[in-house]
């Protein structure tokens, strides 16, 4: 199947997806006959005119995969979206129209030069302009195209689209494979660099020559923390070549393609790394696997982030950073030091895709279990869900102080953690598509493991 060809199913899947939630608005009052879909308005920095790398609203990048701010697409169910694209003249940047792209015939595609222009073609296009909503990130300019504050993201219209979001189509999965080709590519980059004796800087310059990428292209800031900084679980610095070449590089970093965000995590070391390490290390990397093949139909997301705890009690039990059994370690709540963040998130436009807690298309949320407040996804797994896994096992001291002095203390083999805690922590991280035959890794493939 061409892309043309899949970009065409994705538009009929959305129109669906459109139609149910129109539906649903109008069952709680608001009677609609389409959405009015804004790329967003590009803003400067506070009492600055540099302006802010620009992104566009995730509900526009699904319809279209356009660059660029202010553009416009008016849905309605049953009709080809109308595309109004906005090219300003302007001499101080590069206004010049993309070249012709593969989703360009399936769409009705219209020029403007600002965004007054745009909204005018729209509003004619509709017809009826009062039975529209506005989607987008801008209120500021949705009350400039004419919207009343009902009919700007209103809730019972957004609550569907987010929830539907969630479930992509084979458009939206080649594109992240695509994405997670590239984030593989600069993982490998990375890796080199760092048997190489790079610094941070150079091993994070490494990683977006890997992917063809600028930094302003990223889909979240870089992960490239050595030894103890691994410890940091969104580790923002880099640190130049006066820094010691590392004997751990933990590397989380993504890539985009076309609006699609791969989320991809490894960790690499020395051979000279301590033994045990590495055999948590190796142990990390066999337990991601496993949880990787429970994503499947019907289960909960909450089983695998729950498989992950009990897991890493075993391999701390195996290495003989715990003085008691798995069980024992899991029961009074230890794991959670060394594993504190949630096993993964949805994943898609947005690196933490929207709706992972939502209880259903009306809204509503299903919580985190108190004893894990950072999780991320608590829906039940179902096709068409691209999720990633991403366990560890961290030596962070802010959370070891409290265990170190609580009545748990005596549970840990604590000589041994300050060994292990110079190589600061492990995290793997893969993004897998739910089959209706369960789990697809989109990219262990491309990028393997530690050995």
């Amino acid at each position: 199947m061409s892309q043309t060809d899949r970009y065409r199913e994705h538009l009929s899947t959305l129109d669906d997806y459109l139609s149910r939630a129109l539906e649903r608005a109008g069952k709680q009052g608001l009677e609609l006959d389409g959405a009015l879909f804004h790329a967003g308005r590009a803003s400067s920095y506070y009492a600055d005119d540099q302006e802010i790398p620009f992104v566009a609203s995730p509900h526009f990048r699904r319809w279209a995969p356009m660059p660029g701010a202010e553009h416009l697409l008016l849905a309605r169910p049953g009709k080809k979206p109308i595309v109004v694209r906005v090219q300003p003249k302007d001499y101080w940047y590069d206004s010049s129209p993309p070249p012709p792209s593969y989703w360009e015939s399936e769409v009705e595609l219209k020029e403007a030069t600002t965004f007054s222009e745009a909204c005018q073609i729209a509003r004619h296009a509709a017809g009826n302009f009062d039975r529209l909503a506005y989607v987008g990130s801008s209120p500021e300019a949705a009350t400039e195209a004419g919207f009343p504050a009902e009919r700007i993201d209103p809730p019972t219209l957004l609550a569907p689209l987010d929830w539907y979001r969630a479930y992509k189509t084979a458009h939206e999965v080649d594109l992240l494979r695509r994405a997670c080709a590239l984030a593989a590519r600069g993982h490998l980059a990375a890796r080199d660099a760092f048997e190489a004796g790079a610094s941070e800087r150079e091993i994070h310059r490494a990683y977006l020559g890997g992917c063809d990428h600028l930094g302003c292209d990223l889909p979240f800031g870089s992960i490239a923390a050595l030894d103890s900084k691994a410890a940091i679980l969104h580790y923002q610095q880099k640190r130049g070549a006066g820094e010691t070449p590392g004997d751990l590089l933990l590397m989380d970093a993504g890539a985009v393609y076309e609006g699609y965000a791969a989320d991809l995590t490894r960790t690499w070391v020395r051979p000279r790394v301590d033994p045990i390490f590495r055999a948590l290390l190796l142990g990390v990397d066999v337990l991601e696997q496993e949880l990787v093949a429970m994503v499947s139909p019907g289960r909960p997301y909450l089983e695998i982030h729950l498989a992950a705890h009990q897991a890493v009690a075993k391999l701390l039990a195996e290495t003989g950073i715990l003085k008691v059994s798995a069980e024992e370690a899991l029961n009074a709540g230890v794991t959670g030091t060394f594993l504190p963040h949630g096993v993964g998130h949805m994943l898609g436009i947005q690196v933490h895709d929207i709706g992972g807690r939502m209880a259903g298309p009306e809204g509503g949320e299903v919580p985190a279990p108190a004893e894990h407040p950072y999780l991320r996804c608590t829906r039940i797994v179902e096709p068409g869900m691209v999720l990633t896994i991403e366990p560890g096992i961290y030596f962070i001291p802010m959370l070891l102080e409290p265990l170190r002095a609580g009545n748990n203390a005596a549970m840990i083999d604590w000589p041994l953690v300050d060994k292990l805690s110079i190589y600061g922590g492990i995290r793997i991280e893969d993004d897998v598509l739910c089959t209706p035959d369960g789990a697809e890794d989109l990219s262990r493939e491309l990028l393997p493991g530690p050995k």
